[in-house]
């Protein structure tokens, strides 16, 4: 091969490189994250022009749920916020500035793109995909990331790691973390004290010690102003006919200036400015069929998922089903990690409310939970909302929300509780309890 040709397919391989980058950074981004990146090229690059987009018709209005046009009259208010840096660019950030190997770095940042809000894996990571040595030496990178927690499992996992990054790994707290959790969970503190060997009272500090960590890593870039949220999809329903249609709310519109096409023509002859527009408008394609793409993986994604929960959107939250990302990476052939990008941060709107995408994703309980049949995302729903409505002075035991699930037709075992309310960064009935 000449060298003419070899630098040509390294050219090719670089553009190809930096294009699916911007897709996948366009992808994961909320509509307020796209809104700033798309703001802040607009301001860069001269050749871009943002467009106002069209009035919705007559037709549009009327469809339009309730909530859009209050998103519409709060814009100012949505723009106004101190603009905030979210969990996964700081920890981004920190990756990116530690030189770390390109394979190592690349890995790092795939687990960064799963994390929640909270700063939590809601799947097991082994499901995505990177090889074991390097899924481990990645895992490993992230969890030694600020703040403290993050990269975890489950809350166990978190308050583990919270006790290693100060030097407590050796301490009675983390024994009572890693040895007696269910004993910890359930306020067994007796117990727990005669089977690690301990008094009452060295126990009563170890739990005291441990309700003075955070059970939730993310919380300080979770903003705390009440947002309206304006969902990026819609289900509509006719009769036992769904159709998905993408919002466009807060999505910029983006064309090429007529005024640069018309200058590029006339300063042809100008090699310095002809390479600097050429280059110019190279990048602003690059972003406009990013953006395009991202909104159809977007619709694609919520379209399979859509008809996959057929029976929760005709039915309501008790029908909700079993469902996992390879399921829909199957139906729209494309790749787990793609479609982690597309569910994050990103909202659906339908007949029974507005929910994350995200959450339309769980596990069947097994028979031995005596669920059968049951996802486990509907258990945590209703795990949640029952404790979101408890008296903060009587908090609902883990036996307690067993007997009330019980009730609704739920079955399912009290550990099972207990790891679902973990996972829901939720802490023990005996740790939320309020004078």
């Amino acid at each position: 091969m000449s060298s003419q040709h070899l630098e040509q397919g390294m050219r090719q391989s670089l553009v190809m490189g930096a294009s699916l980058q911007l897709f996948l950074r366009t992808l994961q981004a909320t509509q307020m994250e796209l809104s700033r990146l798309v703001t802040q090229a607009v301001n860069s690059n001269p050749v871009l022009e943002e467009e106002n987009p069209s009035p919705l018709s007559d037709a549009e209005s009327d469809a339009a749920p309730p909530d859009y046009e209050a998103a519409r009259r709060h814009e100012f208010l949505m723009e106004s916020l101190p603009e905030q840096t979210t969990l996964s660019a700081h920890l981004t950030q920190q990756v990116l500035q530690s030189a770390l190997p390109a394979r190592l770095e690349a890995a790092a940042l795939e687990l960064i793109a799963h994390l929640n809000s909270h700063g939590f894996f809601p799947e097991d990571p082994t499901t995505y995909g990177l090889p074991p040595a390097l899924l481990n030496k990645a895992l490993h990178v992230v969890q030694d990331l600020e703040p403290a927690g993050v990269g975890a499992r489950d809350l166990r996992e978190s308050l583990m790691l919270q006790l290693q990054r100060v030097g407590d790994e050796n301490s009675l707290a983390y024994r009572v973390v890693t040895e007696r959790w269910e004993d910890l969970a359930r306020h067994r503190y007796a117990e727990a004290a005669r089977a690690l060997g301990v008094s009452d009272e060295n126990l009563a500090a170890a739990v005291h010690r441990i309700s003075r960590l955070n059970p939730d890593p993310g919380s300080s870039f979770t903003p705390t102003e009440r947002i309206i949220i304006a969902p990026d999809v819609v289900v509509h329903r006719e009769g036992n006919e769904l159709s998905v249609q993408l919002t466009g709310e807060r999505i910029p519109h983006l064309a090429l200036s007529a005024q640069y096409r018309e200058m590029l023509a006339e300063q042809s002859d100008k090699e310095e400015v002809r390479q600097y527009l050429s280059q110019c408008f190279r990048d602003a394609r690059e972003l406009i069929k990013a953006i395009e793409k991202r909104q159809s993986t977007i619709l694609a994604v919520s379209q399979a998922i859509v008809a996959r929960q057929r029976p929760f959107f005709l039915s309501g939250a008790s029908h909700l089903l079993p469902l996992k990302m390879e399921d829909i990476a199957t139906d729209t052939g494309l790749h787990v990690s793609t479609v982690s990008r597309a569910v994050n941060g990103k909202f659906l709107r339908c007949d029974h409310g507005l929910y994350e995408l995200r959450s339309f994703f769980s596990v069947a309980l097994s028979e031995t939970d005596g669920a059968e049949g049951v996802s486990g995302g509907l258990a945590r729903m209703r795990i949640r909302k029952l404790i979101e409505q408890e008296d903060p002075r009587k908090p609902l035991s883990d036996a307690k929300l067993e007997s009330l699930l019980s009730q609704e037709g739920i079955r399912i075992a009290r550990r099972t509780i207990a790891k679902y309310r973990e996972q829901l960064r939720i802490l023990p009935a005996s740790l939320r309890k309020r004078a």
